[in-house]
């Protein structure tokens, strides 16, 4: 088995084992902040998108962005696409009565959907869980329409020296406790260290434009403990 396809099957071990308590969780280990930085992003994404444009949210898990796309934009046709049962199962329950909102269960690295059907793609903590990121990254562009925008948003180590040791301890040590308990300890510690082995922001950037995107906007929070970047597919 290649590394690639090892790193995909624990990752979907992880995430069928977490999935029903991934929310709580993730305004645990946040510590409430997730929402807002979404809610942010989605706005500066949603700004430019035309009414009632076909949008996808690429590793939905449990239909957060969903969601908060909806609320923000409600005329959005939206699909989701997760490649965990566990986590649609999930997201069926909370926006299976949202119209205009579709779930299918997929893989970002091969998209079930034709080029060019959305005007928007959003991606949001989901791409350092990829077993290959520029190949998510092209998939991503492969189905959105020239000038449809791309969002990702992540987690990534700080830059700053100062704030780097209380990141390191806080997602080491308490993170995988706050949100796996004992139990579950183990399958968080995979998310402090896919977010080690991600790449910075920068080297997000040269991969979008690498994949077909001139980057447009970035903005950090909590010190660049998360950040959102936003593309353009160039024609």
């Amino acid at each position: 088995m290649s590394d690639k396809n090892r790193k995909e099957k624990y990752v979907f071990d992880v995430f069928q084992n977490i999935a029903g308590s991934y929310d709580s969780a993730n305004g645990r280990i946040s510590l409430g902040f997730h929402l807002y930085w979404k809610k942010t992003a989605i706005r500066r994404m949603c700004s430019g998108l035309p009414k009632g444009a076909q949008v996808l949210d690429v590793g939905c898990g449990t239909g957060d962005m969903l969601r908060l796309m909806n609320g923000q934009r409600p005329d959005l046709k939206l699909t989701g696409v997760d490649f965990s049962p566990n986590m649609l199962k999930v997201a069926k329950k909370r926006c299976g009565h949202i119209p205009g909102v579709r779930l299918k269960k997929g893989n970002a690295l091969d998209l079930p959907f034709m080029d060019g059907s959305f005007s928007g793609v959003s991606i949001s903590f989901a791409l350092r869980n990829t077993a290959d990121y520029s190949l998510a990254l092209r998939e991503a562009a492969r189905v959105l329409k020239p000038g449809g925008r791309l969002l990702v948003i992540d987690s990534f180590v700080p830059e700053s020296p100062l704030i780097r040791p209380f990141y390191g301890f806080y997602f080491s040590v308490i993170m995988p406790l706050v949100g796996g308990g004992f139990v579950k300890r183990k399958e968080y510690r995979w998310l402090t260290e896919s977010t080690k082995r991600f790449v910075s922001v920068g080297g997000l950037k040269e991969l979008m434009r690498a994949a077909g995107f001139s980057v447009r906007s970035e903005r950090k929070f909590l010190f660049g403990a998360c950040s959102y970047v936003l593309g353009v597919k160039r024609a």
